[in-house]
């Protein structure tokens, strides 16, 4: 019989879930639960849909929040969900698909009505809610039904029994669904730190009963296992199978029979790796769509190993300490100071979903986690070909900037620095030629290396951030870039080499300006970002920031021509061609080798045009520039320290990372939080 729902709108009216809801007291072994989990029911698969769902279980939830105190009906279908998973862990084949979708639909309900209470109340009502339990109709009884076995609070229960199901049920197309359901029921559970400040709760973090059962040791010996399975979802990309109840209301075996085909035509099914999307938004769509269970397990991921940071956090231990199964020269991890070996997983897989994802802002957050701390990845990384399949997609999101929240762009631009301390790396990014490149559409471009399309992004998304944003980190990450790739810049396409110096003239114009209009002009005809009661003094420091921007140009500069003027003749020309804009700046040491090299050149074309009797086109001027260069010193230039820069993270990182992940798994996951209350919760998180 079952809830066969066709329509959000059939819930309403529908008794099995109305009874829940009342009430009626409803004990874990009453043979209504049968009856209530054999449903079929679409999920919703977007905004709109949960809101359509929301809608129509709102009056239902509202009087479970008024009677479950009395009925405790959640805490009996946590139990009858426990005993299912419990059967299943325990059967000899963990595919029985009966056993799959009725485990399935207890999580369902579950994570349905626990997405509410987490809304509506604070967590210390959410765990009373599952703590209560069902009143025996014996009166004498009812003192020893009140209390859980062993002591345990329901919320250990049911994140034991989650956990346990991510961990020891195999994915297989009959439980795939079921493993994404769990995984979004203990992101579920972890979104009350997300709503915290909403029902006025401060420290929850430390409070919170399931924050401290996650974190405070209860699963050492799971932590490992658990994050190599999310590891290995991520990796395998594997796509979504037919949804429970996704033919629509029937029978069990017509489920079994969708299920069967699904099996049968799961070959054809096409991935993001076989179809590629074109552009960042469709590859978003697309994750959540056709590979679900891979998402979610990158947001569960961030979720676990982005809290208690600074503490010993067995899940960022594991994921940050994770050898690659394919190191035969690796020795096996042994323990140390008590911790577990930590999993070995297969780095290649895991670096093509990275690289196949790498546009989407989460999957940006865990290659930062990966490439910023841990070693097997990092290794990794250094022997990989085709570093440009994870590097464009970064470089698009900076392309895209207006298009692209702060901390999206923030994130790409610290990735792309860490990817540059790697000296091998800066070397081989410019003998990697990219032709046809459809998403720059700034000016047509045949063929460029890898390492000068680098250079022409973070120089125009400097641009954009001088121009507009103005945050003092984004242009500091984008200089710093491009001055630890500066000393093995070669062969610079012309256009990047006019970018480079048009950017220096621009930023120079821009600073004598402001100068002219503080010392007699009109600064009100000043247009600036923020509107400071004392403008003088936001004008001040805006000099103050060019100056520093103008300073670093100069040195990158200085670092190419010192280190590879012979492969940079295209730079050169590009200085000639503007050379008297380095006169102003010959105050700066640095400056001073950059006229040197002006000079140089500027005599020997001299020489040739005078020999000319005329002008020179642009092959005489770039041949005079190659026969200089072959001539050249770099001894002649003072000599300065190398640039190279690192990145040193905050010393308090959960102050930014924990709500920007909350607010990634609220914008992309499949998770969908449609009421109001999210809406301020999620407006919260970043504000």
């Amino acid at each position: 019989m079952g809830i066969s729902v066709s329509r959000y709108s059939d819930i309403t009216n529908n008794e099995l879930v109305t009874k829940f809801c009342s009430t009626e007291v409803i004990c874990p072994n009453d043979p209504f639960w049968n009856q209530l989990l054999a449903f079929n029911i679409q999920l919703p698969a977007n905004v709109d849909e949960q809101l359509i769902f929301d809608s129509n279980t709102e009056s239902l939830l509202q009087n479970f929040l008024q009677n479950n105190p009395a009925t405790g009906n959640l805490g009996s279908l946590v139990q009858v969900f426990i005993t299912r998973a419990t059967e299943l862990l325990a059967a000899p084949n963990t595919d029985n698909l009966m056993l799959a979708w009725q485990s399935y639909n207890a999580i369902f309900f579950i994570r349905a009505v626990t997405k509410y209470l987490v809304e509506m109340v604070p967590e210390y009502d959410l765990c009373k809610h599952l703590d209560v339990q069902a009143r025996n109709s014996n009166p004498t009884q009812d003192q020893e039904d009140d209390k859980l076995p062993n002591g345990e609070s329901r919320v250990e229960m049911l994140i034991d029994a989650l956990i346990s199901l991510i961990i020891d049920v195999p994915v297989t197309d009959n439980t795939y669904h079921l493993h994404l359901e769990s995984i979004n029921t203990l992101l579920v559970l972890m979104s009350v730190y997300m709503f915290a400040g909403i029902h006025g709760q401060t420290r929850l973090v430390e409070t919170s009963l399931i924050f401290r059962t996650l974190f405070q040791g209860r699963y050492t010996m799971q932590a490992p296992l658990l994050i190599k399975i999310l590891l290995n979802n991520l990796s395998n990309m594997a796509p979504a199978p037919a949804q429970f109840g996704s033919q629509g209301p029937g029978s069990l075996f017509i489920n079994i029979a969708s299920s069967l085909w699904s099996m049968l035509t799961l070959s054809s099914t096409q991935t993001i790796y076989t179809e590629p999307p074109s552009e960042r938004r469709e590859l978003h769509e697309r994750l959540i769509r056709e590979h679900p269970l891979a998402n979610q397990s990158c947001l569960l991921l961030l979720a676990l190993s982005n809290h208690h940071i600074h503490e010993e956090n067995l899940y960022r231990c594991a994921l940050l300490r994770c050898e690659d199964s394919n190191e035969t020269s690796a020795t096996t991890p042994r323990k140390d100071n008590g911790q577990l070996t930590p999993p070995r997983i297969d780095m290649a897989a895991l670096h093509k979903a990275l690289c196949a994802t790498a546009g989407c802002e989460h999957s940006t957050l865990l290659l930062y986690l990966m490439l910023h701390s841990c070693n097997a990845y990092k290794r990794h990384i250094t022997n990989v070909p085709h570093i440009e399949k994870l590097i464009i997609p970064i470089l698009q999101v900076l392309y895209n900037a207006p298009d692209s929240n702060s901390h999206h762009i923030y994130m790409s631009l610290i990735v792309l620095l860490i990817l540059t301390e790697d000296d091998a790396l800066i070397k081989n990014i410019h003998l990697v030629m990219l032709k046809n490149l459809p998403w720059y559409t700034e000016r047509s471009i045949s063929e460029i290396s890898l390492g000068g399309l680098m250079v022409l992004v973070v120089v125009r998304a400097l641009q954009y951030n001088m121009a507009r944003v103005r945050d003092k980190y984004l242009h500091t990450n984008c200089l710093a870039a491009i001055a630890n790739m500066s000393c093995e810049f070669r062969n610079l396409h012309p256009y990047v080499a006019q970018r480079l110096i048009s950017l220096f003239e621009t930023l120079s114009k821009r600073r004598a300006r402001l100068c002219s209009e503080i010392e007699g002009g009109d600064i009100n005809s000043i247009e600036l970002p923020h509107h400071a009661e004392d403008k003088t003094e936001e004008i001040m420091e805006h000099i103050a920031v060019l100056d520093e921007v103008l300073r670093m140009l100069l040195e990158i500069v200085n670092s190419c021509l010192t280190h590879q003027l012979c492969n940079n003749l295209n730079l050169v020309y590009a200085l000639l061609h503007k050379k008297q804009l380095f006169q102003q700046h010959s105050h700066h040491n640095i400056a001073q080798n950059i006229e040197m090299v002006i000079g140089y050149f500027s005599t020997r074309l001299q020489r040739v045009q005078e020999g000319a009797g005329g002008e020179l086109g642009v092959t005489e001027v770039l041949q005079c520039i190659k026969k200089g260069a072959e001539q050249w010193s770099s001894d002649r230039l003072k000599k300065f320290p190398d640039l190279k820069f690192r990145y040193v993270e905050e010393d308090k990182p959960e102050e930014f990372f924990s709500p920007y992940v909350w607010s990634l798994i609220s914008s992309c996951g499949n998770i969908y939080w449609a009421s109001e209350c999210a809406a301020r919760a999620s407006d919260r998180l970043l504000a």
